[in-house]
């Protein structure tokens, strides 16, 4: 049986950025309330503001719900597509979460290996823990493939040349400082093998990123256009490490 065609249960990688989706729908509680109070004293311009602030609240927080449980998952299998898999990979995830990306490579490397590594963070992913990307392994009937990590992505405990693919969603935003997350790409370069790949999913920053990656030594690296399966919109970075 392949991969693909073992799998127990399906994934659940939970909501992205949770307090976000919660303020827009409270956005449209107060556009309700808004829209009630113009109909009460028959005020068209409430009116008006109700159902505009409504609108907004429900679409963003719709197109978050959309992104999180649909969208960065066709995403990630459209990017994975393009990669030719041997099948013997092995892959490390930065910030994996509940194991997008992580899993969804070692799926594809029927017969690598996977390592996440992260410091499971709730505020940046709903549920986001060891013991639910463990399950989400297990659902795939990929667990015993996979080993996850406590740590900072950018200061890797890992070996130099340790990875054939490394892989960041919505991660690497999320290190504040500037500095740091030039480390990151840097990091990324040291603990890749000559001709390893890495690919980098993010909303922010992504112009910033293929710059780090060209000066940590990476080449062929490439910023796509927006990705509108995914909200907030997204762009892809790529590259490799030269082969040696």
């Amino acid at each position: 049986m392949s991969a693909r065609g073992s799998i127990i249960r399906q994934p659940d990688y939970g909501l992205d950025a949770p307090p976000v989706v919660y303020v827009f729908l409270v956005v449209a509680v107060f556009g309700a309330v808004a829209l009630g109070l113009g109909v009460h004293f028959s005020s068209l311009l409430i009116d008006a503001v109700g159902v505009l602030v409504l609108l907004v609240g429900v679409a963003f927080a719709a197109a978050m719900a959309y992104s999180s449980r649909r969208g960065k998952i066709l995403l990630r299998d459209r990017i994975f597509d393009e990669i030719q898999f041997r099948g013997d990979e092995d892959i490390l995830d930065l910030g994996c979460g509940r194991g997008l990306m992580l899993l969804g490579a070692v799926v594809r490397a029927t017969r690598g290996s996977g390592t996440g590594i992260d410091l499971w963070r709730n505020q940046d992913q709903g549920g986001s823990s060891r013991e639910n990307c463990l399950e989400n392994a297990r659902r795939l009937g990929v667990s015993e493939r996979v080993r996850l990590v406590d740590g900072d992505m950018s200061d890797l405990p890992f070996a130099d040349g340790s990875y054939d693919l490394i892989t960041a969603s919505l991660a690497i935003h999320n290190i504040s400082d500037r500095e740091r997350r030039a480390a990151t790409f840097r990091e990324i370069f040291r603990v890749l093998r000559p001709g390893g790949r890495f690919v980098v999913v993010d909303f922010a920053k992504t112009a910033e990123y293929a710059e780090d990656a060209q000066r940590a030594g990476l080449v062929e690296v490439r910023r796509s256009g927006v990705q509108v399966l995914m909200f907030p919109l997204v762009r892809v970075v790529q590259g490799v490490r030269p082969a040696a």
